[in-house]
């Protein structure tokens, strides 16, 4: 796919008429756009992710975009933002054991 519009509105439960309605296009235009036939412009993806209340750069496919989360990592962010700090660092402890880091430098790389 040319962008990530229909994954987005569809986890959204939008359908292109709605999404459409709240930019001011027609579901046609909203069909087009993501199925790349007509460009998606920067205006195009301020009003869509402003709309999906997402950032603009989420409507890219993934690999255009490194920083893309999907609507569970979403929801868990909004979780851990939401947690007062000690469940915080109970979250931050238990991600530590179970997800280890893998990064560069790790022996484990």
């Amino acid at each position: 796919m040319p962008n990530r519009i229909r994954e987005i509105r569809l986890e959204a439960g939008l359908s292109q008429q709605v999404l459409g309605d709240r930019i001011g296009v027609t579901k046609v235009t909203i069909s087009d756009l993501e199925r790349g036939k007509m460009r998606l412009d920067i205006d195009y993806m301020r009003r869509i992710a402003h709309a999906l209340s997402v950032k603009p750069s989420d409507l890219l496919p993934c690999e255009d975009n490194a920083d893309s989360l999907s609507h569970d990592e979403r929801k868990l962010i909004e979780k851990l933002r939401k947690a007062d700090p000690a469940t915080r660092e109970q979250i931050h402890r238990v991600a530590e054991v179970m997800l280890p880091f893998k990064g560069e430098g790790s022996a484990e790389s």
